[in-house]
């Protein structure tokens, strides 16, 4: 069954298109996860993002080692092209396969997929979520968390939560400056998801509420600066009160 043959939206108006390409978004990088997890785990797939163009959909997919999905020559490219072409009923106009423009640490969905491996081969989550915490702020991330649901050593679900700084949920910063992931994975006990939210260090330009307080040493040229401009708009002030009291005592 092809992908698109699950999308039953009309496109009769632009909130149906902006809907339906939406959900061919999802199940392409759900498809292509599946995919390359399988053919090419070392690729290291990361996500897929589609562009509506005059002649067709052109398709960029973010990976690790681009090369591997490139191949020689292309041919592994255009290959994977005509998979998606047949797959998904659409017209590409354009297949693109990039590299990773941040550090590894950095995006959630590399770390989500490395703590569901690490859980995978018995590691303790709480030892495994805060080494990659720690990882991520020293990379100059403003906060990270991981969310752990699921079965994991024993019957009954259990949800574990770790964070550490400044995590932002809403607003027009969270979603420019936010990396996001989720992953699940399957264990004897059951189904367990790992979820990873991580606030890039481009963040901090854009936060209000963002204070860096000095020692007293680093701002000395500051306060200097700030007492020399003091001192002059005073002085300026008191020269425009006596030329007011100037006027005032002159006679008409």
């Amino acid at each position: 069954m092809s992908g698109t043959s699950k999308i039953r939206i009309r496109a009769t108006s632009t909130k149906s298109r902006v809907l339906r390409q939406l959900m061919l978004k999802f199940l392409l990088n759900e498809w292509l996860r599946e995919k390359l997890k399988k053919e090419s785990p070392i690729a290291g797939f990361i996500c897929a993002d589609i562009q509506a163009s005059s002649l067709g959909y052109r398709v960029i997919i973010t990976c690790r080692n681009p090369r591997i999905l490139i191949g020689r020559r292309g041919h592994r490219r255009r290959k994977l092209e005509e998979e998606i072409k047949k797959e998904f009923r659409i017209d590409i106009s354009k297949l693109e396969i990039t590299d990773l423009k941040t550090p590894v640490e950095l995006n959630a969905q590399l770390v989500a997929e490395s703590i569901a491996r690490a859980i995978e081969r018995g590691a303790n989550p709480r030892r495994v979520a805060y080494y990659y915490i720690r990882q991520a702020l020293e990379k100059g991330a403003v906060g990270v968390e991981i969310r752990i649901r699921g079965r994991l050593r024993r019957k009954r679900s259990q949800k574990l939560r770790f964070a550490d700084g400044k995590i932002l949920y809403t607003g027009e910063i969270s979603e420019k400056y936010v990396s996001q992931g989720y992953t699940r994975f399957q264990l004897r006990t059951g189904t367990v998801g790992v979820k990873v939210r991580i606030v890039l260090p481009e963040a901090l330009d854009h936060l209000v509420d963002n204070v860096n307080i000095k020692v007293p040493e680093e701002a000395e040229a500051d306060i200097r600066a700030l007492e020399s401009e003091i001192e002059t708009e005073y002085a300026h002030i008191l020269d425009k009160i006596g030329e007011k009291k100037l006027e005032e005592a002159m006679p008409e």
